[in-house]
């Protein structure tokens, strides 16, 4: 269950033009992180309408060793640029850990990653977790080249696309239903795609025209939460999936793609 905690910053640094890398010091969290698993941070400029609205933000990595977890964010709006400006040694107020760990397994040979956006850096998390025992493609989207994760960021067994558009859903129809070779989607043991939701719609019927059947599980998407309590009394996150009213914060990040329509 999530709970409150006041952490240390022990590195905050900028990585691109847009985005940043956060440390903190987190021994008990650190251990039982997942990807997946988000912190919900009390951004606290006071100039800030939204004050009170904790923003969640995804793990991109832990450091077991050295106790400590990342977070990677672009400080696109005033909480996030409020937290810019800490420093190391400060503390930050944030819960966690938010949400559901994603299901890795040994069964996962060929890792298929697509990603676009803030929602990247749970997918750096997998990556760096499944290196070791698969093998991993990460293609990430952006509509900016500055909003691209670093290559450094990942192991280097990794192979990392990037492609930079302002249309995510047609860069991901690109991508996956080339006209000139075989779709990575038919060799995949499993894909796991965090993007906007029209990306998601078409890469949905992009996995329905690829693959002949399709298992539940095969295919895992993200669904990110906007500013809110973070427990899944305030609604805000509420997404209707298959016709059902889901809460992200506390149903998810994760979902299966199937269950979006399209």
């Amino acid at each position: 269950m999530a709970r409150q905690h006041t952490l240390v910053i022990a590195d905050h640094r900028q990585l691109t033009a847009r985005l940043r890398w956060l440390a903190l010091h987190a021994p008990d969290l650190a251990r039982d992180a997942r990807p997946g698993h988000a912190l919900l941070v009390r951004c606290d400029d006071p100039d800030d309408q939204y004050r009170l609205l904790r923003r969640p933000l995804f793990l991109a990595a832990t450091m077991p060793e050295i106790g400590q977890l990342a977070l990677l964010y672009e400080p696109h709006e005033p909480g996030l640029a409020w937290l810019a400006c800490r420093l190391p040694g400060e503390t930050l107020d944030v819960v966690g850990l938010s949400g559901r760990p994603f299901p890795l397994n040994d069964r996962q040979c060929n890792l298929l990653l697509i990603g676009a956006g803030a929602r990247l850096a749970a997918l750096i998390f997998i990556a760096r977790l499944a290196a070791p025992c698969a093998a991993v493609t990460l293609f990430a989207f952006a509509d900016d080249q500055e909003c691209l994760p670093p290559p450094f960021l990942l192991p280097s067994a990794i192979e990392y696309v990037t492609t930079v558009d302002t249309n995510v859903a047609a860069s991901v129809a690109a991508v996956l239903q080339p006209t000139d070779k075989t779709s990575m989607l038919a060799w995949a043991d499993a894909v796991v795609a965090a993007l906007p939701q029209e990306a998601l719609m078409e890469l949905g019927r992009i996995m329905r025209s690829v693959r002949l059947r399709w298992a539940r599980g095969f295919a895992q998407m993200l669904i990110e939460s906007p500013p809110g309590c973070g427990f899944g009394a305030c609604g805000t996150c509420a997404v209707e999936l298959r016709g059902r009213v889901r809460l992200p914060c506390v149903e998810g990040p994760w979902f299966d793609l199937r269950e979006v329509g399209g």
